[in-house]
């Protein structure tokens, strides 16, 4: 009996390394790599630097969170971001059109797109793959029509405030993002949708039968995630001053790779909020790393790819791991 405690106790806390703790410990591991390769890593103005950067992609991540722990994908969010940046930038560039009303519109836009997706996935019953990849054309689509290939530029001071303002010393965006991951985190763990989330992303068919509404929980993620690309495109316009073409192209790609290495598992039922924020770190920490390292852009993209890729084997390889753990911890219940 006391053997069989002992095993369990183990069991759990493998567990809880490999599925819930892995992007701490990647972030400490790298901490400590970039920090013997270079001198200017651990300087204030370097590492408050990354964590402006990691920003839109922490804040585009926490929204794909209850994507992925659904058992979903959008590959739109990225063209989405840049939509809504677009928007908000001609509305105030051209309609004089005052900063908050101008966020609020965007905001609208965002929940827009995020709806759009859950209704077609819904209403045709289509794979949220398929259905993502086509708006994630469409809205790129809308991108370069509207804007004619030109970035908008010339933002009011007030916004640009906010991708480029300090408040004590601390980056705005870095206080949206903390707001941002709180806000999430009760969502995820304190509410009832975040169980809706997890029941779903775990097992639709028996989610459905015990009367929890799939089309009103898909409804809610996407829009959730509307809501996660409408702050990331102020940050990202902010910071920038202006509403660029190619804003948020792959976000998408750095949103799943933070997700699944903070371990959000990419076949559904569950979510970890804290685990995406170090899973966006790890991707900060990757671009800072090879920036102070002195990489050329092209081995960075190069090198992302292979953190992605890697982030996908180290999911199937934990879940893997976590469901022969649940095997024997039911045979050994059974031989109890």
């Amino acid at each position: 009996m006391e053997k069989l405690n002992s095993d369990s106790r183990e069991n759990n806390l493998i567990n809880n390394i490999l599925m819930s703790n892995k992007a701490f410990l990647m972030v400490i591991i790298m901490f400590v790599v970039i920090a013997s390769l270079s001198d200017a890593f651990l300087s204030p103005t370097n590492l408050l630097n990354v964590l402006r950067q990691i920003c839109v992609n922490a804040i585009v991540a926490l929204g794909f969170t209850f994507v992925i722990g659904s058992g979903q994908i959008d590959l739109s969010v990225g063209s989405v971001v840049g939509f809504i940046g677009v928007v908000m930038a001609m509305l105030m560039r051209y309609a004089n059109v005052p900063v908050p009303i101008a966020i609020l519109c965007g905001l609208v836009v965002g929940i827009g797109c995020g709806a759009l997706n859950a209704l077609v996935i819904s209403a045709f019953k289509l794979p949220p793959f398929v259905v993502t990849l086509a708006t994630q054309s469409l809205f790129r689509g809308l991108i370069y029509i509207t804007t004619k290939m030109t970035p908008v530029t010339r933002l009011p001071e007030a916004f640009i405030f906010i991708g480029q303002g300090y408040i004590f010393g601390i980056p705005v965006p870095v206080y949206l993002m903390v707001i941002m991951i709180i806000i999430m985190y009760i969502v995820a763990n304190r509410t009832m949708f975040g169980r809706y989330v997890i029941a779903v992303g775990g097992n639709p068919e028996a989610s459905k039968a015990s009367g929890i509404s799939i089309f009103k929980t898909r409804l809610g993620i996407f829009i959730n995630m509307g809501i996660c690309a409408t702050v990331a495109a102020v940050i990202l316009t902010a910071r920038t001053a202006s509403a660029q073409v190619n804003a948020g192209v792959n976000s998408e790609l750095d949103a799943i790779a933070a997700v699944v290495i903070g371990g959000t598992s990419m076949v559904g039922g569950n979510t970890n909020i804290i685990g995406t924020v170090f899973g966006a770190i790890v991707i900060g920490l990757t671009s800072n790393g090879l920036n102070l390292l002195g990489v050329e852009t092209n081995y960075q993209i190069i090198a992302k790819g292979l953190l992605i890729l890697f982030a996908l084997i180290l999911d199937s390889m934990t879940a893997k791991f976590y469901a022969n753990l649940r095997k024997k911890q039911a045979l050994s219940s059974m031989e109890k």
